[in-house]
């Protein structure tokens, strides 16, 4: 065997690299696996040819979230309130989102008035199916798809109703230099307490009974344990018998079928940098359309949502969530990038060769088909609350689950570090 320890947890992601933080500060012994070849999980820095270090995952922190403006504070960054307005782009045109489809007050009021949750395709099937409402529906799917990289077919409709309720694509904030730093705050801090990490080291098999875990890697290591926290991403829980899946035994079959009834969705996520503000630039007001005030930008193209860093500076960030994700999931990156050079250009109103002239750095991060995460967050369907009572409760005060599936504030950086600090709870009293 190798390693005796407190508890081990898979993962450093943010979920992982919290827990490790809160136990080993608390005098536990912690051994942390990682498949990867260091900390982070989906929360990656992207340098390269850029001015400035892009975000290849989570960018935004979404309302007042206390975990995460706390670390990064600790951390040394700071954050501030994303600028500019929303646009929709339809048919070469460019309107604000304030002027919305037809109907979408009765929508919203609609929604209001649900008594009984169901999926979002069967909400507009029953209450939105006339001809008239085809508009309306298609920007509703495109919305609940674009952001929440979800299936309409499988989230949940009283999930939409409270996110479309309130404030937090308003009140987005963006971070100086990424959430890496809060990433190297966490690992230090481990490392600190004497935190233990394995990294490139991918976890075959759990091998298990009450008080007594055997992890088997794949490359033959052994870890045993106490207790493990199973911080992977939900993709790779219910991701049975393929490869990068983890197997348990004796097998957990409640578990993982509640975890199959969770949503977790595929993302493609394009960042540009440019070598002017084109579509802040009198020298371009004849061949791209203006928009001096670009926050984000919806459109009808394959890479259907865009955002600026800033309304005044040379980024654009290419989103392709839900349906549109799981289509170009398996493409090459060349392949995507054209896509995505497509779609801006005809979201502007103008010429892919101009996109080409003025693209001076470009990356392709297709989280769907990244094997440590098979996806990129989940969404509520239905069925996710009884499913999150199933997977959060420990077995035999043994394994543990956590991470942002599991979260409130599902979809965040910061669900993942709220849930992981609930569970060091259960783990410490038990």
């Amino acid at each position: 065997m190798e390693h005796t320890t407190d508890i081990i947890i898979i993962g450093a992601g943010a979920a992982g690299l919290y827990a490790a933080m809160e136990l080993s500060a608390k005098g536990k012994k912690v051994t942390v696996l990682e498949a990867r070849e260091k900390t982070g999980g989906r929360i990656r820095s992207i340098t390269g040819n850029f001015s400035k270090a892009m975000d290849a995952g989570p960018e935004f922190i979404h309302g007042d979230l206390p975990i995460t403006k706390s670390l990064l504070k600790k951390a040394g960054s700071k954050f501030y309130k994303h600028k500019g307005e929303f646009y929709r782009s339809r048919n070469g045109k460019i309107v604000e989102t304030d002027e919305m489809t037809e109907g979408w007050d009765r929508l919203m009021k609609e929604l209001k008035g649900l008594k009984k949750d169901m999926t979002l395709v069967q909400f507009l099937d029953e209450h939105f199916g006339d001809e008239k409402d085809k508009e309306l529906r298609r920007e509703v799917i495109g919305l609940a798809e674009g952001f929440d990289a979800a299936d309409a077919n499988r989230i949940s409709a009283f999930a939409v109703r409270n996110e479309w309720g309130g404030d937090t694509i308003d009140d987005s904030y963006q971070i100086e230099g990424g959430y890496t730093p809060l990433v190297d705050y966490l690992t230090a801090e481990c490392r600190k307490n004497g935190c233990t990490f394995h990294f490139k080291t991918e976890v075959k098999k759990i091998k298990w009974q009450k008080g007594r875990v055997e992890i088997i890697c794949m490359s033959g290591q052994v870890f045993e344990a106490p207790k493990v926290m199973i911080t992977v991403s939900l993709g790779v829980l219910i991701s049975e018998n393929e490869t990068c899946s983890i197997a348990f035994s004796p097998a957990i079959p409640a578990k993982i079928t509640a975890a199959k009834q969770m949503g977790f969705g595929p993302i493609v996520k394009i960042n540009f940098e440019f070598s002017t503000v084109f579509w802040n630039d009198a020298n371009f007001k004849n061949s791209v359309i203006q928009i001096p005030d670009l926050g984000f930008l919806n459109s009808e193209n394959e890479i259907p949502v865009w955002w600026t860093r800033a309304p005044d500076q040379p980024f654009l960030v290419g989103w392709a969530g839900g349906s549109n994700a799981e289509k170009l999931k398996q493409l090459s990156d060349d392949v995507l990038l054209k896509k995505a050079i497509a779609s801006i250009a005809a979201a502007m109103n103008t010429t892919e060769t101009i996109i080409n002239e003025q693209l001076t750095a470009h990356a392709i991060s297709n989280w769907g088909n990244d094997p440590f995460t098979k996806g990129a967050y989940s969404y509520d369907t239905p069925e996710t609350g009884e499913a999150k009572k199933i997977l959060s409760e420990p077995l035999e005060d043994t394994i543990f689950f956590a991470g942002e599936a599991l979260g409130d504030h599902t979809g965040t950086v910061e669900a993942a570090m709220e849930n992981a600090k609930q569970v060091v709870k259960k783990v410490l009293s038990l």
